[in-house]
């Protein structure tokens, strides 16, 4: 006669359900607090607030990341690049996405920089693409939230 097993069975099902729900959502990246005419980094999918996070004029957010890096045993014809879209918010709600280089250019190193102006809140600000940054050991296969996103936005 055979003995059930229904509770340790449902207990592994949970144990297995519950490791498999956590395993997948990723930890939100910590939004960055900085000052206007200062240099700051982003990654992917993280935001920064101007003068401050409880009363922001501006906030910047990496939105997406498009790049392409030469996997570091291959010969490429095309320069490593990464071109982010950054979401800019003023303190009205309202957002715009800006891609950069707004030229349309690649940025052929990672110290190439690119600035350009949005209009928000009723003014001008001037954003400044000063560089990027891969994780190491990311050459072969990296992914957007490998890389650091250096900028400086200014007032005018």
């Amino acid at each position: 006669m055979k003995k059930p097993c229904h509770i340790p069975t449902a207990l592994l099902l949970l144990a297995l359900l519950a490791a498999c729900t956590s395993c997948g959502s990723e930890a939100e990246p910590k939004v960055v607090a900085t000052a206007f005419g200062k240099d700051f980094d982003l990654h992917y999918r993280q935001s920064a607030t101007m003068p401050s996070v409880a009363s922001p004029e501006l906030t910047v957010l990496v939105e997406d990341l498009q790049f392409s890096i030469c996997p570091s045993n291959a010969r490429c014809s095309v320069p490593d690049h990464v071109l982010p879209t950054l979401a800019i918010s003023g303190h009205d709600g309202q957002t715009q996405l800006l891609k950069l280089p707004s030229s349309g250019r690649l940025i052929v190193n990672s110290e190439y920089p690119d600035t350009t102006s949005v209009r928000a809140n009723g003014r001008r600000y001037v954003v400044h693409y000063t560089s990027w940054k891969l994780a190491a050991n990311k050459q072969d296969n990296p992914a957007k939230q490998d890389f650091t996103i250096s900028l400086r936005v200014e007032k005018t």
